[in-house]
């Protein structure tokens, strides 16, 4: 697959499941590698790297020379069905989403 057919990694989001829960970073992490490596990237877990887990941070991975740091909050929108007052009715909210974020350093922006 040509370089410029791909979705750049900063374009995929995997939206949440039932199994994105706000607990299980993991599943994220592994979730968001598999849609990218399926986009046709090349995508390896860097290890060593301290990730906040508190701030939705989940791991850090390299894609072909760039590193990319995985996370995962609050990011997509969603349908909620609502039926405190007796009668379903949709309204929206944002569910969990992972994406990756671009670990910049010099060695990897073009000034």
């Amino acid at each position: 697959m040509s370089v410029d057919a791909r979705h750049d990694p900063v374009q995929i989001v995997a939206k949440a499941g039932s199994s994105f829960r706000a607990a299980d970073p993991e599943r994220a992490f592994e979730v968001w590698m598999h849609l990218a490596t399926k986009a046709g990237w090349q995508v390896g877990v860097v290890e060593g790297v301290a990730v906040d887990l508190d701030a939705g941070d989940c791991g850090a991975v390299d894609i072909e020379g760039l590193r990319y740091l995985v996370r995962r909050t609050r990011r997509v929108r969603r349908t909620l069905v609502d039926d405190v007052t007796g009668r379903p009715a949709e309204r929206p909210v944002f569910g969990f989403a992972a994406w990756a974020e671009p670990v910049l350093s010099p060695e990897s922006t073009v000034s």
